[in-house]
């Protein structure tokens, strides 16, 4: 784990409520000068905490109406199998998540898609049928309840 002052973490928290903070502004909330900061944000990349950048998309806005979520089972654990069905899932633009999971399934996809139609189609056509796979449950997601914001940033 990488060691966190008070100042990296009032950092990385401002961060991840707005990406686009310029020095200037990220100075004012954690009381640092602007070089500081970007001094440190440069350093908290280079470590790897902070990974990327990114637009958070309205996915209705895009004509993307329905939401997911896939539970699927291997047939077998082979690591070929594993290897193929995760090539299979990566190229899938749909497939906008994959977890390996423990309990009754291996993995969780989320899935989004424009219709019904079409995340049943994706369903039939491309994820049942992918390599090694047994068995698939799926869920609509009806509402976002929480959507994933932020992660928790632990006292150092």
């Amino acid at each position: 784990m990488t060691e966190l002052d008070l100042f990296d973490r009032r950092i990385l928290a401002a961060l991840q409520q707005d990406g686009r903070m310029t020095s200037v502004a990220l100075a004012e909330i954690v009381h640092l000068s602007p070089s500081q900061c970007a001094r440190r944000v440069q350093r908290l990349e280079e470590m790897g905490v902070i990974r990327s950048y990114r637009a958070v998309l309205d996915p209705a806005a895009l004509g993307l109406g329905i939401a997911g979520v896939v539970s699927l089972s291997l047939e077998k654990h082979a690591k070929s199998n594993i290897q193929d069905l995760q090539r299979e899932i990566a190229v899938r633009p749909a497939i906008v998540e994959c977890l390996s999971v423990t309990g009754d399934s291996d993995y969780q996809l989320r899935i989004v898609a424009r219709d019904l139609r079409e995340f049943s189609d994706l369903l039939m056509h491309s994820i049942v049928p992918m390599p090694g796979v047994s068995t698939t449950r799926s869920s609509i997601i009806l509402e976002q309840v929480k959507p994933f914001a932020a992660l928790p940033i632990p006292e150092g």
